[in-house]
């Protein structure tokens, strides 16, 4: 496949596109959220102690301790969950699967829109899945 030389008209609508797109309230609220969680002293303090367990529970693993394992991969569970219930914490999940179910629905039409122009089904080979050549495979 060969690449799009740079001033392609295409490129400057993707560009254009992308400008668009980061104004959208589903990137911009993603942006907020991701901000506020890597500013949160409190997600970074939980972050490091589940990195550092995690070493831990490497190590036990490695010397077979294995109530040492238990307690670590509980303590591990304990933390997650606390993680994952903070409020900034899940509005920065959710703005993701939003930001996400955008991207897709827009890679959806994108590509709906070129195989439409194109008459190839999104996912296959152009070619028909054959060489084309005619010879030995008996494809044409």
């Amino acid at each position: 496949m060969a690449a799009i030389e740079p001033g392609h008209p295409v490129l400057a609508l993707a560009h254009n596109l992308g400008r668009r797109l980061a104004l959208t309230a589903e990137i911009q609220r993603f942006r907020l959220a991701e901000e506020q969680v890597e500013s949160s002293r409190r997600v970074t303090e939980l972050i490091e102690t589940i990195k550092r367990k995690q070493k831990e529970l490497v190590h036990a693993k490695h010397y077979e301790k294995t109530a040492y394992i238990r307690q670590l991969e509980q303590e591990l569970e304990q933390i997650h969950h606390e993680l994952d219930h903070l409020p900034i914490v899940r509005e920065y999940q959710q703005s993701q699967v939003e930001m996400n179910e955008l991207l897709q629905t827009l890679q959806r039409v994108v590509a709906d829109s070129v195989s439409t122009r194109l008459d190839v089904e999104v996912g296959q080979d152009p070619g028909g899945g054959g060489c084309g050549s005619g010879g030995p495979c008996g494809c044409s």
